[in-house]
């Protein structure tokens, strides 16, 4: 270990598979830390004993001593009390999460795992567990500063006269028989007495134990809140205890404000708001309605990304501000109307009344005016203008859910320019839903009535600059609503069923187009996208055989590209079609590879014979040691399994000579060339067949 990973903060990480335990590693460097990863739990457990470690990643499931038992072990060790251990689960089994919990984990991460966001999400469980210990150590100094302080102490007849006090220095044994040299008053102020005198006498008749708190603001000595404990002795009298909680109290104040309130405006947080707004729906007369104001400020993304988080604070805190005195002057409200942030730049408002939704209106306006004025900050000025919505209990919705959810709808058709600055809910704004049918309605005779188009992006070998097949990618084009983005009708076809439909229109399109560019003496291996529904409930592979046989090709031409999540769920079915698809000489591609669960389990128990580096590592790799050290995993996996890696989403040169030093083998991108039609394939790249990728720096 050098001396710079000296400094930094230990991890130990224990999975039994070797590229979790490598993508683990990665993530862990990539957020400043020092893995040590190990094979087993056993030696994970040894090493975490004898290292001073900062976290401990530990997988469930694992051969001998499993991750759960390696947590308890751990958390029976004193100095482990405060070390996060986060178990990394594949399974979706709440029973097992509950032991891992119990056994005194930290935190999970379920598989598939984000990598982009895992090195952020590890330093944020340090951050929270250093946080943690911080306000431990806090809470221990004041416990200890407490318990150094002297209890008040007195030995009270059944009566009530006290008999003795240590505190006073009053010594029992010279006392006479019914000496009391100390007022009532000092064990309890006189408004308490009446209660702490009949405690006293039911402690001295039945002889329990008794405890009463109180507070009081007003005295020479019982200023603040205190605890009396009261427990009989043999002799019948009884022992009073009084204890100072001021400190306790105030933590506890301290405590439940920060559960519910927000740090930055000081108004309540999304938890106080949600149980104000839930008792308001609670408390809602039949004559009564419940109005949510939901607001958002248009484009304060712009000011935190330009100007940075301090400035955008302070905007957010005159926004609050503002909104804070609209509110409660707001005269109708009769006080009643509550404000709270809810995140980010989002502020709701809850208010109860016979004319709640007028009143929301009015109210909502008044927010707006009150945002008009530029807010000033450091000799910069800031337009804070909102977009609000407004939903109300029970004509909007039967439940806060609901009535939230279509606050936020209205909300959003304003931000959009769908409707104006302050929309008021309608179920018209969930016609959304009807353009989807409608939508489907128009794929479903665009697939029938052959309206679809493919178009192919080509693929490119770095080793010597040239094409080597394409992707074929599907677009449409309605005839009223124009060009319609794959996102969208591939979701409607999902959600449908109609996927399978879709699937079968592309093999057929894509059989026809290599048939084409064979008649041209150009053998093109054309690849398609096969989604899981088609797997599970379509035959794709007989398609391509027939289709294949049709067109006059061989079935070699055609390359499957799946994604990863179909391979973990391990399905007999896949399993079968994509044994199928090799027979046929079909190869197999992981697509978008790296973004799900990268397991070396399924990739060696069916391994393809392509994968594909996802455009969300590619994008940054030359720029993000994160991105690089997830593609420089995917590359090594690829060198030591023999299998062909294929980098998408190449857009710049800085990307494409990063791949190249690395020993990437395939490329495809803008920057190569993007999706075009078949003959535009032909001109640039197939008849031509001169190197492809332009020079590095070229655009």
């Amino acid at each position: 270990m050098t001396e710079k990973s000296a400094t930094r903060p230990l991890v130990v990480i224990a999975d039994d598979e070797h590229l979790g335990r490598l993508l683990l590693s990665e993530a862990v460097a990539a957020a400043g830390l020092v893995p040590l990863d190990h094979a087993d739990g056993a030696s994970a457990l040894n090493a975490a004993m004898e290292s001073d470690v900062s976290m401990v990643l530990l997988d469930v499931e694992m051969p001998g001593m499993n991750g759960v038992e390696v947590c308890r072990r751990l958390r029976s060790i004193p100095r482990f009390d405060s070390v996060p251990i986060v178990m990394v689960t594949g399974q979706d089994d709440a029973q097992e999460i509950r032991l891992a919990f119990e056994a005194g984990a930290t935190d999970f991460i379920r598989k598939p795992v984000n990598w982009t966001l895992l090195p952020y999400r590890l330093a944020y469980i340090l951050r929270n567990a250093a946080q943690v210990r911080t306000i431990a150590e806090r809470e221990l100094q004041i416990r200890t500063l407490v318990e150094a302080l002297p209890d008040r102490l007195w030995i009270v007849s059944a009566d009530g006269e006290i008999e003795w006090s240590p505190q006073a220095g009053f010594n029992q044994a010279d006392a006479q028989p019914g000496d009391s040299y100390e007022p009532h008053t000092a064990i309890a102020p006189p408004a308490q007495m009446p209660r702490v005198s009949e405690a006293i006498r039911a402690t001295a008749a039945d002889g329990l134990r008794r405890r009463l708190d109180y507070g009081e603001s007003a005295g020479a000595d019982q200023g603040g809140s205190y605890e009396l404990r009261l427990s009989r002795r043999e002799g019948g009298d009884v022992v009073v205890v009084r204890r100072d909680t001021s400190e306790r109290t105030a933590a506890a104040r301290h405590i439940e404000r920060l559960a519910y309130f927000d740090a930055l405006t000081d108004l309540p947080n999304r938890q106080g708001f949600l149980e104000a707004a839930e008792r308001h729906i609670a408390e809602a007369g039949s004559n009564q309605g419940v109005a949510l104001i939901y607001l958002d400020l248009n484009g304060f993304k712009r000011i935190n990304d330009a100007f940075g988080h301090p400035v955008g604070d302070a905007v957010l805190r005159t926004v609050a501000r503002k909104l804070s005195e609209t509110v409660g002057g707001f005269p109708r409200a009769n006080g009643q109307a509550i404000l709270a942030r809810f995140g980010g730049d989002e502020f709701v408002i809850v208010l109860r009344h016979a004319a709640a939704r007028s009143m929301a209106i009015e109210l909502a306006g008044e927010c707006c005016a009150s945002l008009q004025e530029p807010i000033a900050y450091e000799g910069l000025e800031f337009h804070a203008a909102p977009s609000i919505g407004i939903a109300c209990y029970p004509d909007d919705g039967a439940d806060l859910t609901t009535v939230l959810k279509h606050a936020d709808t209205a909300m959003y058709q304003a931000k959009t320019g769908a409707a104006p600055a302050v929309a008021i809910y309608s179920p018209a704004m969930s016609s959304r839903l009807r353009d989807w049918f409608d939508l489907e309605a128009r794929l479903r005779r665009a697939v029938l009535d052959d309206g679809l188009a493919l178009q192919f992006q080509p693929k490119f070998r770095l080793a010597d600059d040239r094409i080597v097949g394409v992707e074929a990618l599907l677009r449409w084009c309605d005839g009223e609503f124009g060009e319609i983005l794959p996102g969208q009708f591939v979701a409607i076809a999902e959600d449908s069923g109609l996927i399978i439909d879709l699937g079968a229109w592309v093999i057929r399109a894509a059989c026809r187009q290599a048939r084409a560019w064979a008649d041209l003496g150009l053998a093109v291996p054309v690849a398609i996208n096969v989604s899981g529904k088609e797997l599970l409930h379509g035959d794709p592979a007989g398609l391509v055989e027939s289709e294949a046989r049709a067109a006059g090709i061989p079935t070699s031409l055609i390359e499957i590209e799946i994604t990863e999540s179909l391979l973990i769920k391990d399905s007999p079915t896949v399993r079968a079609t994509l044994d199928r698809f090799r027979s046929l000489g079909c190869r197999i591609a992981l697509d978008d590879f790296g973004t799900g669960y990268s397991s070396l389990a399924y990739i060696t128990r069916f391994p393809p014979d392509r994968i594909k580096i996802d455009k969300t590592f590619v994008r940054h790799v030359d720029e993000s040691p994160g991105d690089a050290a997830i593609a420089n995993a995917i590359l090594s996996l690829g060198a030591s399994l023999d299998l062909v890696v294929t980098a998408e989403g190449v857009e710049r040169s800085g990307q494409l000579e990063w791949l190249r030093r690395r020993g990437c083998q395939e490329v495809q991108g803008f920057l190569l060339a993007r999706p075009m039609a078949a003959r535009a394939v032909e001109e640039r790249f197939l008849r031509a067949q001169l190197p492809a990728i332009p020079a590095a720096g070229r655009t």
